[in-house]
């Protein structure tokens, strides 16, 4: 592998990075950090110096007991006394530890941190640590004029900084400028004053005095490298063309340099933010991805980076770093310098992920060469060594499907490799900005559908190539998808074979297929078919059939067609020799079947055509009528496969996917609370009622508490907003207003939740207050989604029957009617809970009755504890408390454990995702569901999606994912595969082949 050596500015970069993460920025140094390092003795001969005081004294040997500035050795050791002193207070500073360690560049700390105190805080422990080894850390600067204050030292920076009316030139940061106040990157062009003329284009310029003014700029993050590297290039000609050192350059590169000049004037303007998204929202870094566009041209390569993220639904980018070079003297094909721009942009991912803290969750390479995408998504071993080798580099720092494609005119790279595109040192540039398309869903970025992937063979390593000779089928089978098609058109193309024959006037000149046509186009099919997969087996059996003396034996038993006992007819097709050959009263074609290999395409197609003859049922009937004709091996695995390709079958026979059942609902799961705090409503009837000489209808409101089981029941006279209103009324006057009201989408119950939201809503802005969850609040189950609701689902079932108990010999009044719901109530509340009491056989079991009136039945006086006893024997209250905390601990203990198992909907299955095509399942609409495509996707707590947005004909509807069957219409690539590793009694269960279906629009189909 090629692999780049150790970068000397890595170090450097590991500690700006982290310096841009973060809103408040922090700097320091430490105060003669060499000169705090004592030298062994036995080393200090080796810093042995002359001193005398005047030239009159005689010079004296002296030496040094601490290290000095300008030894080599001065850095690595303040380095290692630096962390082993941070690492014994490892445990009590963590955090201190971290930033001395990774944050420490020699004697410079740079730093950043979210908020003010924190900076505050770890500054203390910073000085704290670096002071127990004689380290003083000092001239603290930061952006925020708080810290300053508050960490002390006299406060010169904030005089400096932060002093109204007085500028700062900045702070010189590893080289950096950084102006604290604007908390802003700059670039400050102080040149020696012997390159003033030059520097004004006046006169003509040497190669050293170029090389001078060049070099000059520092810029270790690649803010301005869009504009050096041409600088560079301007060197690289120099080099080229072999000029001396101090001679005058040529006339053309002189315009050049003034151009270079004019636009070095502009440096000035140019301020960078320091941090990359000031004013962030701290989750905004869970959507963080990194975008990295890779450009080459003739005379440079280049590669830049941006961070982009989603903050408070805005997207914003920030340029992190780039890195240019020239291309080298020799030449170099435009591929392969787009092939090293490739390199480049997988080790500048490296250097940033390594040097930032933040968690990047995607990263993305733009590259606009289809070329280079070539090369990395093929087989490497097939080119040469200058390619291989760097693209097993750029697979070792990325994937392949990292990579994306781009047009040039969006390419940002492009500016840093063409002269005459820029640069610009304008804040609205898109080098400093980002492209605009980072800004615009990604739905509208440029997409693989752009790619124009070509493969060169200029980079193909050199290979033998062997002369083997193939027949040409007289058409293409793979363009054909149904076997009626195919065989048609070989019909008609041998018919124009015989027809351009000398003896065509015998054969006849009908314009209509005959019967002999379409069995000659049969029987070329299968000798082409029979051919592709058993050469050697055809040679033999041609050779034995025509009585060769040579050719005589029979075909290998390595063969796959050794026990089938294979034979040839007069046409050349190979056919099984069956023990049926002596029923002569069957068709010839039953005893000696066609042998068809299971892996061809033709013989796909002959499957597929006999499962459509057959109305795609009844596969034993489908493999019966192939077996009249044909021997398939591992038929029913081949048939299988092409099931699950038609896409006949995948549209009328979809069924919904039912997730793996969902926890249960803290409202299922909270002790302690009063009962009917979380409800469940559901309506059901009507009934009957006599008043009168009349007989109307009402209904039913069943209102049950999802926590204790219990239910109340109401009547409601109509299924109107109104008279449900009036109904939940009611319910809140006996038990209390809930907290969470959960119903499904009827009509009454989205007014009567409508119109409680603008009851609270007006309460509020008459109390000049905020909604607080004190208030009840109403949650919908997705429509058609019964299983949501199971809780009060099944106490209808319950109350149901037990209304069916009780007899009655006519029709009820209203009161009558009332008292049977009471009853019912009664007896449903009374229901146990749990079975087989686990204290003593004395208690009775624990009811919903329980919590509603301390026993199944009524109010007895409860068992009392001994410990409690003489608590209890004060006053009534005690009592009430210690027995709802008895039945709530027999809550917890019996009732719990026996609602932990799932009882369906165990496994696991594959999530529904936006934009797939799905049919909405609707027991209502037999026969005719309707088609749409999910929109958006709702998640539960465990991250499942359990309801989705679909949008149809007739706009967009909100279903459960168990009323939703996924159409799936991708063709899966291991599909082939998977049937290869079946048996002969089916294919695995996980295949989902499909053949393309045109599915842009969404409207209903019938299902039959």
């Amino acid at each position: 592998m090629l692999m780049k050596g150790p970068d000397l500015l890595t170090p450097l970069l590991h500690v700006l990075y982290p310096y841009r993460e973060r809103e408040v920025a922090i700097t320091a140094d430490v105060k003669e950090m060499f000169h705090q390092l004592l030298v062994c003795e036995e080393d200090r001969s080796a810093l042995l110096y002359l001193w005398r005081n005047s030239a009159d004294l005689p010079l004296d040997t002296m030496v040094m007991d601490v290290a000095i500035f300008g030894a080599s050795c001065s850095p690595t050791q303040a380095q290692f006394v630096k962390n082993m002193n941070a690492m014994e207070f490892e445990h009590q500073y963590p955090r201190a530890t971290l930033a001395i360690i990774r944050r420490h560049y020699v004697d410079d700390y740079l730093d950043s941190v979210d908020t003010i105190d924190e900076a505050v805080e770890l500054a203390a422990q910073v000085m704290e640590v670096h002071g127990q080894a004689g380290f003083h850390i000092r001239n603290w600067i930061s952006n925020k004029e708080e810290f300053v204050r508050t960490i002390g030292e006299g406060n010169p920076a904030v005089v400096k900084h932060f002093t109204p009316g007085q500028e700062s030139d900045g702070e010189r940061l590893l080289g950096m400028i950084w102006q604290p106040t604007e908390d802003n990157f700059s670039f400050a062009l102080n040149f020696r004053d012997d390159l003033k003329d030059i520097l004004a284009g006046d006169v003509v310029p040497t190669k050293r005095q170029i090389l001078r003014i060049v070099m000059s700029i520092y810029d270790p993050l690649g803010l301005v490298s869009t504009f050096v590297v041409h600088g560079k290039i301007m060197i690289q000609e120099m080099w080229r063309i072999k000029i001396g050192w101090d001679e005058k350059i040529p006339t053309n590169l002189f315009t050049r340099w003034q151009q270079w000049l004019i636009r070095l004037r502009g440096m000035d303007e140019i301020e960078v933010p320091r941090c990359y998204f000031p004013g962030y929202h701290p989750s905004s870094y869970d959507t963080l991805q990194l975008h990295i566009f890779v450009d080459a041209s003739s005379e440079a390569y280049a590669a830049v980076a941006y961070f982009r993220i989603v903050d408070r639904g805005t997207v914003r980018c920030a340029l992190v770093s780039s890195k240019t070079k020239v291309v080298p003297l020799q030449p170099l094909s435009t591929p392969r310098a787009e092939l090293l721009a490739a390199v480049l942009g997988a080790r500048l991912r490296k250097t940033i992920v390594d040097g930032h803290s933040l968690k990047i969750h995607q990263t993305h390479f733009w590259c606009d060469s289809s070329t280079v995408h070539s090369w990395i998504t093929s087989d490497l071993r097939r080119y040469r060594q200058f390619v291989a080798l760097r693209v097993n580099e750029i697979l070792n720092l990325s994937t392949p499907e990292e990579w994306r494609w781009i047009p040039t005119h969006l390419n940002v790279a492009d500016e840093a490799t063409k002269w005459g595109k820029g640069p610009s040192f304008t804040a609205d540039c898109r080098w400093y900005r980002a492209p605009q398309f980072l800004y615009e869903p990604e739905e509208l970025w440029p997409g693989d559908q752009e790619t124009r992937i070509t493969e060169t063979d200029e980079e193909v390593r050199p290979a033998y190539v062997g002369k083997h000779s193939l027949g040409q089928p007289l058409v293409l089978v793979e363009r054909f998808s149904k076997w009626e098609r195919l065989h048609r058109c070989v019909a008609y193309v041998l018919r124009f074979v015989n027809r351009v024959h000398p003896e065509w006037k015998t054969l006849g000149s009908t314009v209509n297929l005959t019967k002999e046509d379409l069995l000659e186009a049969e029987r070329v099919l299968w000798r082409l078919v029979q051919h592709e997969a058993y050469p050697d087996e055809v040679n033999i059996l041609k050779s034995k059939r025509e009585g060769q003396r040579n050719q005589q034996k029979n075909v290998e038993k390595n063969s796959l067609l050794y026990k089938l006992s294979p034979i040839m007819d007069e046409h050349g097709i190979i056919r099984m020799n069956s023990r049926l050959s002596a029923a002569e009263f069957l068709p010839f074609d039953t005893r000696f079947p066609i042998i068809l290999p299971k892996d061809s395409y033709i013989t796909r197609l002959v499957v597929d055509w006999y499962h459509r003859d057959y109305k795609h049922a009844n596969d034993e009937t489908v493999i019966n009528e192939i077996k009249q004709k044909f021997h398939i091996s591992k038929l029913r695995g081949r048939l299988s496969f092409v099931k699950k390709n038609c896409s006949w079958c995948r549209v009328y026979k979809a069924v919904p996917t039912v997730p793996q059942m969902a926890s249960l609902p803290p409202e299922r799961l909270t002790p302690f609370v009063r009962p009917f705090s979380y409800v469940g409503i559901d309506y059901f009837g009507p009934y009957l009622v006599k008043i009168g000489r009349a007989s109307v209808k009402r209904w039913v409101a069943l209102f049950t508490c999802l926590t204790i089981r219990a239910i109340h029941l109401e009547i409601a006279a109509t299924l109107s907003t109104d008279s449900c209103k009036k109904a939940i009324r009611r319910f809140i006057a006996r038990r209390g207003a809930p907290l969470e009201v959960f119903t499904d989408n009827g009509t009454n119950f989205v007014g009567a939740g409508r119109e409680l939201a603008e009851e609270i809503r007006n309460l509020n802005n008459e109390l000049n207050s905020t909604f607080t969850n004190s208030h009840t609040q109403w949650r919908f189950n997705p429509p058609a989604a019964p299983h949501m609701g199971g809780c009060w689902e099944r106490m209808v079932r319950s109350v149901k029957v037990a209304l069916g108990s009780v007899p009655t010999l006519r029709k009820l009044d209203e009161e009558s009617f009332w008292t049977m719901l009471a009853e019912a109530e009664s007896m449903i509340n009374s229901r146990p809970l749990t079975f087989v009491p686990l204290t003593t056989d004395s208690e009775e079991c624990l009811t919903p009755n329980h919590f509603l009136m301390m026993s199944s039945k009524g109010v007895k006086q409860p068992v009392k504890d001994p410990i409690c006893e003489k608590a209890a024997l004060k006053d009534s209250w005690s009592t009430l408390q210690m027995v709802l905390d008895h039945f709530w601990k027999r809550w917890l203990l019996e009732y719990l454990p026996t609602i932990t198992r799932r009882s369906k909907w165990f496994q696991d299955v594959r999530p529904i995702k936006a934009g797939e095509l799905v049919i909405i399942a609707d027991e209502k609409l037999r026969n005719h569901w309707t088609r749409g495509r999910v929109v958006r996707v709702y998640t539960g707590q465990d991250g499942v999606a359990r309801k989705a947005d679909v949008q149809t004909s007739g706009g967009v509807l909100q279903r459960a994912v168990a009323k939703l069957a996924v159409l799936d219409l991708e063709k899966a690539d291991d599909a082939e595969a998977e049937l290869q590793s079946s048996c002969g009694g089916g294919c695995s269960e996980k295949m989902q082949p499909s053949v393309p279906l045109n599915s842009a629009t969404c409207s209903n189909v019938t299902i039959v």
